[in-house]
Order: structure tokens, then sequence, then C-alpha cells
């Protein structure tokens, strides 16, 4: 999987609804855009839910090295996974905003109500809490 393929194949979820574990064009919380985008661009991820809203411990971070590894720095299609609270509980995708032309998230986002595409802003560079590199290239 390129990370080109699996930006693109994200990008095709943007506007659709945030809904807690949905892996449906009704409706996708973050880990599903990562398990369906990764698919589309050809990656089979095992799929963790169900899954409680809240953090859970490190599991997040555990079940993302199963398909990657922990890097220093994100570049454009690495999974981003972002503090809640002590732990992990948020995941993205890595883009180069194409308004912007800065470091983005892709990412379904509860607070937006749908997937969204954002420039990574202070407050999510502080939450960062470890870069995945799922891609090849």
């Amino acid at each position: 999987m390129t990370p080109e393929a699996f930006i693109e194949a994200a990008r095709g979820w943007l506007g659709v609804p945030w809904r807690h574990l949905g892996r449906t064009r009704g409706g996708v919380d973050c880990i599903g855009l990562v398990i369906l985008a990764a698919g589309g661009a050809g990656l089979s991820i095992a799929d963790p839910a169900p899954y409680a809203r809240q953090p859970q411990e490190a599991a997040l971070l555990r079940g993302a090295l199963a398909h990657g590894r922990r890097v220093p720095e994100a570049r454009p299609g690495d999974v981003l996974i972002f503090r809640m609270g002590l732990f992990g509980g948020h995941v993205g995708i890595a883009t180069s905003h194409r308004a912007y032309h800065c470091p983005g998230v892709l990412h379904a986002y509860a607070p937006h109500k749908h997937v969204v595409e954002q420039p990574i802003d202070a407050e999510f560079q502080r939450a960062l809490l470890a870069v995945i590199r799922v891609t090849e290239g």
C-alpha cells in the first residue's frame, strides 16, 4: 500500500458522519476510517471492535504496532495516535493538507461530527502520542 493510495482512499470518506463503531458510509469512527481506507488501498487491518469510547490503556498503540512500526516523525500516509488523558484514544492519517499546504490530519472526529481533513494545530501536536508507518514508499 502506498501512502498516496491510503490518503486518497481516506479522502473518499470526507464528510461521512462520525459514529462510534461505524464501518459504513452512514457513519464511521476514527478507527473505522483507518481500517476502511487501508482496505480500499489494499491493506487488510484487523478490526478491534467492539471497544469502548474511552481509551483502553495502551491497547490502541499495541494494535497499531501490529500493522506497522513506530517512527519518530510523521510523513503523509502515517497513522497518528493522539492522547486522550494518559493513553491513546484517537487516530488519524497524516496528510499534506491540500488547501493550506501544511501538515494535516484526516480523521473521523467526534467534535466535528464527521470525517474531516484539517491542519495539525498546536493542540493536536501536543496530543500526538505516536506515529505508526503502515505504508510502503
